[in-house]
Protein backbone atom coordinates (compact mmCIF):
# COMPACT_ATOMS: atom_id res chain seq x y z
CA UNK A 1 0.00 0.00 0.00
CA UNK A 2 2.82 2.60 0.92
CA UNK A 3 4.80 1.97 -2.65
CA UNK A 4 1.82 2.58 -4.40
CA UNK A 5 0.62 5.04 -2.57
CA UNK A 6 3.97 7.05 -2.74
CA UNK A 7 3.89 6.83 -6.54
CA UNK A 8 0.62 8.14 -7.03
CA UNK A 9 1.80 11.06 -4.34
CA UNK A 10 5.07 11.78 -6.90
CA UNK A 11 2.42 12.00 -9.66
CA UNK A 12 3.42 8.59 -11.21
CA UNK A 13 1.43 7.56 -14.63
CA UNK A 14 -1.23 5.56 -14.13
CA UNK A 15 0.85 3.01 -15.70
CA UNK A 16 3.71 3.04 -13.80
CA UNK A 17 1.24 2.91 -10.67
CA UNK A 18 -0.22 -0.21 -11.92
CA UNK A 19 3.13 -1.90 -12.59
CA UNK A 20 4.20 -1.45 -8.83
CA UNK A 21 1.27 -2.97 -7.92
CA UNK A 22 1.36 -5.90 -9.49
CA UNK A 23 5.14 -6.36 -9.09
CA UNK A 24 4.01 -6.26 -5.55
CA UNK A 25 1.62 -8.59 -5.40
CA UNK A 26 3.60 -11.64 -8.22
CA UNK A 27 6.60 -10.88 -4.94
CA UNK A 28 4.67 -12.11 -2.19
CA UNK A 29 1.84 -14.13 -4.30
CA UNK A 30 3.88 -17.29 -6.03
CA UNK A 31 2.37 -18.84 -8.93
CA UNK A 32 0.30 -15.22 -9.58
CA UNK A 33 0.51 -13.06 -12.72
CA UNK A 34 -1.14 -9.57 -12.09
CA UNK A 35 -3.13 -7.93 -14.66
CA UNK A 36 -4.81 -4.52 -14.81
CA UNK A 37 -6.95 -3.53 -17.88
CA UNK A 38 -8.97 -0.65 -17.78
CA UNK A 39 -12.60 -0.33 -19.75
CA UNK A 40 -12.82 2.46 -21.98
CA UNK A 41 -15.97 4.88 -22.73
CA UNK A 42 -16.55 2.40 -26.08
CA UNK A 43 -16.56 -0.34 -23.26
CA UNK A 44 -13.41 -2.38 -24.65
CA UNK A 45 -10.47 -3.42 -22.69
CA UNK A 46 -7.14 -1.58 -22.59
CA UNK A 47 -4.39 -3.66 -21.10
CA UNK A 48 -2.64 -0.68 -18.35
CA UNK A 49 -0.10 -3.25 -16.67
CA UNK A 50 0.52 -6.60 -16.66
CA UNK A 51 4.63 -6.47 -16.19
CA UNK A 52 4.57 -10.62 -15.83
CA UNK A 53 3.00 -11.58 -18.89
CA UNK A 54 4.48 -11.08 -22.36
CA UNK A 55 3.70 -8.14 -24.52
CA UNK A 56 2.11 -10.13 -27.51
CA UNK A 57 -0.67 -11.00 -25.30
CA UNK A 58 -1.31 -7.56 -23.47
CA UNK A 59 -1.77 -6.81 -27.83
CA UNK A 60 -3.54 -9.31 -28.45
CA UNK A 61 -6.53 -8.37 -26.13
CA UNK A 62 -6.38 -5.00 -26.63
CA UNK A 63 -9.71 -3.33 -27.52
CA UNK A 64 -11.63 -6.47 -26.88
CA UNK A 65 -15.49 -5.29 -26.18
CA UNK A 66 -16.38 -6.30 -22.64
CA UNK A 67 -18.95 -9.16 -22.83
CA UNK A 68 -20.69 -12.22 -21.54
CA UNK A 69 -18.33 -14.61 -22.88
CA UNK A 70 -15.14 -12.66 -22.81
CA UNK A 71 -12.35 -14.33 -20.62
CA UNK A 72 -12.48 -13.91 -16.66
CA UNK A 73 -12.05 -9.92 -17.34
CA UNK A 74 -13.90 -9.41 -19.92
CA UNK A 75 -17.01 -11.32 -18.48
CA UNK A 76 -16.32 -9.58 -14.94
CA UNK A 77 -16.24 -6.25 -16.23
CA UNK A 78 -19.81 -6.93 -18.48
CA UNK A 79 -21.62 -8.38 -15.48
CA UNK A 80 -19.87 -5.74 -12.70
CA UNK A 81 -19.37 -8.89 -10.24
CA UNK A 82 -15.97 -10.83 -9.60
CA UNK A 83 -15.35 -13.76 -12.08
CA UNK A 84 -13.33 -17.18 -10.61
CA UNK A 85 -12.61 -19.49 -13.71
CA UNK A 86 -10.77 -22.53 -11.71
CA UNK A 87 -9.84 -24.14 -14.72
CA UNK A 88 -9.08 -22.33 -18.82
CA UNK A 89 -8.99 -25.19 -20.47
CA UNK A 90 -12.72 -26.59 -19.86
CA UNK A 91 -14.45 -23.44 -19.04
CA UNK A 92 -16.81 -21.97 -21.34
CA UNK A 93 -15.99 -18.59 -20.71
CA UNK A 94 -12.58 -19.07 -22.42
CA UNK A 95 -13.43 -20.96 -24.99
CA UNK A 96 -12.16 -18.05 -27.59
CA UNK A 97 -9.78 -17.20 -26.20
CA UNK A 98 -7.79 -20.52 -24.11
CA UNK A 99 -5.45 -20.71 -27.04
CA UNK A 100 -4.10 -17.17 -25.85
CA UNK A 101 -3.56 -18.36 -22.09
CA UNK A 102 -2.68 -22.16 -22.14
CA UNK A 103 0.46 -21.74 -23.92
CA UNK A 104 1.79 -19.66 -21.56
CA UNK A 105 0.81 -21.80 -18.47
CA UNK A 106 -2.13 -19.65 -17.64
CA UNK A 107 -4.38 -22.34 -16.47
CA UNK A 108 -6.81 -20.51 -13.92
CA UNK A 109 -7.66 -16.55 -13.51
CA UNK A 110 -9.66 -14.94 -11.20
CA UNK A 111 -11.10 -10.74 -11.89
CA UNK A 112 -12.57 -8.52 -9.86
CA UNK A 113 -13.77 -5.41 -11.32
CA UNK A 114 -12.73 -2.15 -10.13
CA UNK A 115 -15.36 0.55 -9.84
CA UNK A 116 -16.03 3.78 -9.25
CA UNK A 117 -17.42 6.12 -5.92
CA UNK A 118 -21.03 5.56 -8.39
CA UNK A 119 -20.51 1.95 -9.46
CA UNK A 120 -18.70 2.64 -12.95
CA UNK A 121 -16.64 -0.24 -13.90
CA UNK A 122 -13.38 1.62 -14.38
CA UNK A 123 -10.93 -1.72 -15.04
CA UNK A 124 -10.30 -5.15 -13.44
CA UNK A 125 -7.37 -6.69 -11.63
CA UNK A 126 -6.72 -10.08 -12.51
CA UNK A 127 -4.84 -13.09 -10.89
CA UNK A 128 -3.87 -15.77 -13.20
CA UNK A 129 -2.50 -19.34 -11.51
CA UNK A 130 -0.44 -21.91 -13.09
CA UNK A 131 -2.43 -24.76 -11.89
CA UNK A 132 -6.35 -25.16 -12.03
CA UNK A 133 -7.07 -23.77 -8.39
CA UNK A 134 -9.26 -21.26 -6.67
CA UNK A 135 -8.45 -18.17 -4.59
CA UNK A 136 -6.93 -18.91 -1.16
CA UNK A 137 -8.46 -16.65 1.82
CA UNK A 138 -5.10 -14.70 2.00
CA UNK A 139 -5.31 -13.70 -1.90
CA UNK A 140 -8.68 -12.43 -1.50
CA UNK A 141 -7.83 -10.09 1.15
CA UNK A 142 -4.60 -9.37 -1.26
CA UNK A 143 -6.97 -8.70 -3.75
CA UNK A 144 -9.64 -6.42 -1.80
CA UNK A 145 -6.74 -3.73 -0.80
CA UNK A 146 -5.57 -3.79 -4.42
CA UNK A 147 -9.09 -3.06 -5.83
CA UNK A 148 -9.21 0.05 -3.61
CA UNK A 149 -6.05 1.08 -4.48
CA UNK A 150 -6.69 0.64 -8.28
CA UNK A 151 -9.84 2.89 -7.79
CA UNK A 152 -7.71 5.47 -6.41
CA UNK A 153 -4.77 5.54 -9.03
CA UNK A 154 -7.33 5.60 -11.67
CA UNK A 155 -9.44 8.23 -9.62
CA UNK A 156 -6.27 10.53 -9.14
CA UNK A 157 -5.48 10.10 -12.76
CA UNK A 158 -9.05 11.57 -14.42
CA UNK A 159 -8.29 14.43 -11.76
CA UNK A 160 -5.40 15.36 -12.98
CA UNK A 161 -6.95 14.75 -16.53
CA UNK A 162 -9.36 16.99 -15.90
CA UNK A 163 -7.52 19.34 -14.01
CA UNK A 164 -5.06 19.64 -17.06
CA UNK A 165 -7.80 19.92 -19.43
CA UNK A 166 -9.44 22.81 -17.73
CA UNK A 167 -5.90 24.69 -17.62
CA UNK A 168 -4.75 24.23 -20.93
CA UNK A 169 -7.82 23.87 -23.40
CA UNK A 170 -11.05 25.91 -24.08
CA UNK A 171 -13.93 24.80 -22.61
CA UNK A 172 -16.33 25.56 -25.84
CA UNK A 173 -14.01 24.16 -28.77
CA UNK A 174 -12.00 21.75 -27.20
CA UNK A 175 -8.78 23.10 -28.52
CA UNK A 176 -5.62 24.65 -26.45
CA UNK A 177 -6.77 28.08 -25.18
CA UNK A 178 -4.14 30.57 -24.49
CA UNK A 179 -2.15 29.29 -21.67
CA UNK A 180 -1.25 26.55 -23.46
CA UNK A 181 -0.67 28.87 -26.81
CA UNK A 182 2.31 31.07 -25.12
CA UNK A 183 4.05 27.68 -23.75
CA UNK A 184 4.29 25.80 -27.13
CA UNK A 185 5.05 29.76 -28.75
CA UNK A 186 7.91 30.17 -26.04
CA UNK A 187 9.14 25.96 -26.65
CA UNK A 188 9.11 26.91 -30.26
CA UNK A 189 11.02 30.21 -30.20
CA UNK A 190 13.26 28.72 -27.63
CA UNK A 191 14.40 26.00 -30.36
CA UNK A 192 15.24 28.46 -32.61
CA UNK A 193 13.96 26.38 -35.36
CA UNK A 194 12.19 28.14 -38.84
CA UNK A 195 8.23 28.01 -38.12
CA UNK A 196 4.98 29.95 -39.45
CA UNK A 197 2.12 31.75 -37.52
CA UNK A 198 -1.28 32.25 -38.19
CA UNK A 199 -3.94 34.58 -37.08
CA UNK A 200 -7.54 33.95 -37.24
CA UNK A 201 -10.05 36.51 -36.30
CA UNK A 202 -14.17 35.87 -37.11
CA UNK A 203 -15.61 39.05 -38.85
CA UNK A 204 -19.07 40.37 -36.92
CA UNK A 205 -18.53 37.83 -34.21
CA UNK A 206 -20.06 40.41 -31.63
CA UNK A 207 -23.16 41.65 -34.32
CA UNK A 208 -24.07 37.76 -34.31
CA UNK A 209 -24.20 37.75 -30.81
CA UNK A 210 -26.47 40.77 -30.43
CA UNK A 211 -28.21 39.77 -33.02
CA UNK A 212 -29.28 36.57 -32.78
CA UNK A 213 -28.07 35.45 -29.31
CA UNK A 214 -24.69 34.23 -27.62
CA UNK A 215 -25.48 30.66 -28.22
CA UNK A 216 -25.45 31.14 -31.80
CA UNK A 217 -22.13 32.99 -31.96
CA UNK A 218 -20.99 29.80 -29.76
CA UNK A 219 -22.18 27.66 -32.71
CA UNK A 220 -20.31 30.14 -34.93
CA UNK A 221 -17.01 29.48 -33.10
CA UNK A 222 -17.37 26.16 -32.60
CA UNK A 223 -18.09 25.72 -36.29
CA UNK A 224 -15.18 27.63 -37.65
CA UNK A 225 -12.80 25.64 -34.64
CA UNK A 226 -14.08 22.43 -36.23
CA UNK A 227 -13.26 23.32 -40.13
CA UNK A 228 -10.10 24.50 -39.08
CA UNK A 229 -9.09 21.25 -37.27
CA UNK A 230 -10.03 19.58 -40.44
CA UNK A 231 -8.10 21.91 -42.62
CA UNK A 232 -4.57 21.59 -40.35
CA UNK A 233 -4.81 17.86 -40.54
Amino acid sequence: QTDVLEAVARDDSLAEVGVVLCRQVEENCPGVTCSILLVDEQKKLRPLAAPGLPQSYSRAIDGLAIGPFVGSCGTAAWRNEPVEVTDIASDPLWTQFRGLALPLGLRACWSTPVRSSTGEVLATFAFYYDEPRGHSELEGQIVDVCVHLCALAIGHDRVRARNYRLAYFDALTGLPNRGRFNEELSARIGAANPFGLILLDIDHLKLVNDSIGHAAGDALICAVATREIGRAH
